[in-house]
């Protein structure tokens, strides 16, 4: 059936390949011709031809077999540009030469549209032309996530996630991280089931109450949890007759390996134990890299599926039923929204299943586990943290009041709108404010000039403890100390759901206006809309008068209808280009 309807080249044994695309270019470069190679392998023998058919067997292939080839290769290599016939032909037994066996499939490669040729003097005879053939996506710009981004950016209708895949090598992955992340919207197409590609935009971003942190586990005390009771009993008398031997005996100390290997032997532990019980530890610290812990409850604030920022790095609130599986190749029920917030929580089937990692008051689940870059981040944020609340409690301490204002702000779990640079000056100003008072000028006046001594240090000192308050308060890794989302969160979207039926209806907009200025959400004179941005008509001058066309005539314009010459429409058509050449209006062009 399928040599009826020429669909040879589909068969599995035709798609096969016996060459390995991992191969680098420089192991196929030939260090020979063609014809060279061929009469070599002849005059080898019959041994050499006969042990090739035996172990390749021989299947003529078609053009469009081999056309089929030549693009596969070309696509996986495509990072490397325009390749010579010498590389193809020795990778898949393609000749692309010139006047090469396979001529009729160069002619096929240069009509088709995803292959790029590129003319080349020859390396061997600089005298001589080559073609160099390469692959060329249908959007050829696109070489990286940059460049990704800007396409879809500027695809305003949107742009098909599958016409993008074959632009460079990791573009799916990248594809998948913005949508996660939300740097793009994505639409799915029901009738081919395939992702539109459409730009974000600016976006709106806040965040969430609580400070973020890492799970804080010890690798040591992970693995005495998991050995049984008995043998920690015995390892803990064994080390200590070992530390006394060592004392003793002061030999030199060894490795860590060579101590556990002592410590087993000495106490009848067999491997196998102490290995299950380092497996079951660095299980749960791999486990602890998709938990983010928190000190406010994110269940009111975030929901499963939901686009997070946490470390500097996106997530999606984890809703996987399923281990070992990436959050995409989950159940339908369980996949996360293609959008980064959902109008409604993820289906109950998935309880009655169970989420394979808990969402409570102070774990966040993550669907896939945070970088090193990410944990370094967090680490910062921590120690930044620190900082910051040693120089509060000292001000603290000489001021014997707890903080207000910029400081409450900046030291509470909760999050806050303000600029983060307004804040640490604010913050910076209220702690030196403090710390430095202008003594009054009491006692005789033999003591002035001790006085005037000690302000000046006191300023010196208070102006040094200003700028590392500011240091301390503005570090930016406190940026990260902090999670976020896209959009408003929970709680307050239901709290405008539960009030929006009490704003008055727009025909009350005096009233509202009103209650606007009265909580001090406007000011007096500043107007309630702001107006609306016209679109400016390009047809139009400045004054609003319709501008005068000019038509111009293209250097080496010729007229084509020649056969119109002679005939009213002729000489219609020559009447209207007289008058554009004197900058009149011929008319609309019938529309």
């Amino acid at each position: 059936m399928s040599n009826v309807y020429g669909f040879d080249f589909l068969r599995s044994e035709h798609v096969s390949s016996n060459h390995d695309d991992t191969t680098t270019l420089h192991e196929l470069l030939p260090t020979q011709s063609f014809d060279q190679s061929n009469q070599e392998e002849a005059a080898q023998g019959p041994e050499l031809t006969t042990a090739t058919t035996t172990s390749h067997p021989y299947h003529e292939k078609t053009d469009l077999e081999k056309q089929f080839d030549v693009i596969q290769f070309l696509q996986n290599h495509r990072s490397s540009g325009c390749l010579p016939p010498s590389i193809i032909y020795k990778s898949i037994n393609v000749d692309l030469s010139e006047g090469g066996r396979d001529e009729n499939v160069t002619k096929l490669l240069l009509k088709n549209a995803r292959i790029k040729v590129e003319e080349i003097p020859d390396p061997e005879n600089p005298t001589l032309t080559i073609l160099t053939f390469g692959y060329q996506a249908k959007f050829n710009n696109v070489r990286n996530r940059t460049g990704l981004i800007a396409q879809v950016n500027r695809a305003k209708n949107g742009i098909r996630r599958k016409d993008l895949l074959d632009s460079y090598e990791g573009i799916e992955e990248d594809i998948d991280e913005l949508i996660t992340s939300g740097d793009v919207i994505a639409v799915l197409n029901s009738e081919d089931k395939d992702k539109i590609l459409f730009p974000r935009g600016e976006s709106f971003l806040v965040e969430l109450d609580g400070i973020v942190r890492m799970q804080d586990l010890n690798r040591e005390e992970l693995i005495a949890k998991y050995t049984p009771k008995q043998t920690q009993i015995t390892t803990a008398a064994a080390t200590e007759t070992t530390t006394e031997t060592t004392t003793t005996t002061k030999t030199p100390t060894s490795t860590v390996d060579e101590k556990e290997s002592t410590l087993i032997k000495s106490n009848g532990l067999s491997e196998e134990v102490q290995k299950e019980a380092i497996r079951k530890a660095e299980m749960e610290i791999e486990k602890s890299l998709y938990l983010a812990k928190t000190d406010v409850n994110p269940k009111h604030q975030i929901r499963r599926g939901e686009a997070i920022w946490v470390g500097g790095q996106w997530f999606r609130v984890s809703s996987a039923v399923r281990e070992g599986i990436p959050l995409s190749e989950q159940p339908t029920k369980a996949q996360a929204p293609l959008s980064v917030t959902s109008r409604k929580e993820m289906s109950k089937k998935n309880e009655v299943e169970g989420y394979i990692r808990k969402f409570d008051g102070k774990t966040i689940p993550l669907d896939h586990k945070m970088q090193t870059e990410t944990i370094e981040n967090m680490q910062a944020a921590m120690e930044a943290l620190k900082n910051l609340h040693d120089v509060a409690s000292k001000h603290r301490g000489a001021s014997g009041k707890p903080q207000k204002g910029p400081g409450a702000q900046l030291l509470s779990s909760n999050a806050n709108a303000g600029n983060p640079e307004e804040l640490a000056a604010a913050f910076a100003c209220s702690v030196s404010s403090v710390n430095f008072r202008r003594r009054p000028g009491l006692g005789p006046v033999g003591n002035r000039n001790h006085l005037l001594l000690s302000h000046s240090a006191d300023a010196k000192r208070a102006a040094e403890d200003l700028e590392m308050t500011k240091k301390v308060a503005s570090n930016p890794n406190l940026v990260y100390a902090r999670a976020r989302r896209h959009g408003c969160t929970l709680d307050v979207r239901d709290l405008y759901l539960a009030t929006r039926e009490e704003i008055p209806p727009p025909e009350q907009e005096v009233d509202i206006y009103n209650m606007l200025i009265k909580y001090k959400l406007l000011e007096p004179e500043e107007p309630m809309k702001r107006p609306r941005m016209s679109k400016r008509n390009m047809m139009l001058d400045e004054n609003g008068k319709p501008k005068k066309r000019r038509y111009y005539e293209r250097k080496g314009q010729r007229l084509t209808n020649t056969h119109l010459i002679g005939t009213e429409i002729g000489q219609a058509l020559a009447a209207a280009a007289e008058k554009q050449q004197q900058g009149k209006s011929v008319g609309d062009g019938g529309m």
